[in-house]
């Protein structure tokens, strides 16, 4: 299992940067995490990247679900030309109604869909996924991929106040992919729809994960900055950067 960092900025692209999306690869099977605008420019770009395709939109904001709509019409022009066999799995869940009925009634897509909530469990290959419902302004999951002892689980986005329930979640996981959108120097209020780095530092301590990604970065920021914040609470912080590929078993050697 190895993990393609797709996009990290908030809440627009730019001309270096992304919206948030991973791409878990295990076997023969990809797992996306989010699809945020532009993040879909590292895929492969063939219909070779949308076979034994899986997607999980973790909430419907649009800096994370934006790209959807080309997996969806990727999926409808390669069927067409009958060169993509079995449709592209699309996860998603319920609210905003509107939102989710425009995504699941798209005509020109090869694909089918399920809703999640925080009781979903799926199965993708040898891959086990679970949710946990996170505190934000619309319907949003935290998403868990365990695969045998490998463990990876991404926050979305999220406030503070679900920090004993995300901590519980990702307890001892081998990597936590944490939103970190806010810095604590400009004295936003503990309790916000999103976590400042140290509060991202903070949910990785609890929780005693072995490596804190950091990610969902405000693109007039430099990096460095969250990273140094986040090690405030945590010390083995790095931040996320695209087309970086991490690989779970070389992760656990360090």
């Amino acid at each position: 299992m190895e993990i393609k960092v797709m996009g990290i900025v908030s809440p627009m692209t730019t001309f270096e940067h992304n919206c948030p999306g991973f791409l878990i690869t295990s076997g023969r099977n990809k797992l996306m995490l989010d699809c945020g605008s532009g993040s879909t420019r590292f895929l492969e770009g063939r219909v070779s990247s949308l076979e034994n395709f899986s997607a999980i939109l973790t909430h419907l904001h649009g800096d994370h679900y934006n790209d959807i709509i080309n997996i969806q019409y990727g999926s409808f022009s390669y069927h067409n030309q009958k060169r993509l066999e079995y449709p592209v799995s699309i996860y998603l869940p319920a609210t905003p109604e509107e939102k989710c009925k425009a995504v699941v009634e798209e005509k020109d897509a090869f694909a089918k869909y399920k809703i999640i909530n925080e009781k979903s469990k799926i199965t993708i290959g040898d891959m086990q996924i679970s949710f946990c419902k996170t505190d934000h302004a619309i319907e949003t999951y935290a998403v868990k991929v365990q695969e045998g002892d490998k463990n990876i689980v991404y926050t979305s986005d999220t406030s503070f106040s679900a920090v004993d329930r995300l901590a519980e979640f990702a307890k001892n996981t081998d990597l936590l992919i944490c939103e970190s959108s806010l810095l604590k120097e400009y004295g936003f209020p503990e309790i916000n729809s999103h976590l400042t780095a140290q509060q991202a530092g903070t949910i990785a301590r609890k929780a005693k994960a072995k490596k804190l990604v950091l990610t969902h970065f405000w693109q007039e920021e430099k990096i460095e900055k969250y990273v140094k914040e986040a090690k405030q609470e945590f010390f083995n912080v790095i931040a996320a950067k695209e087309g970086q590929v991490i690989d779970m078993p070389m992760l656990q050697k360090e």
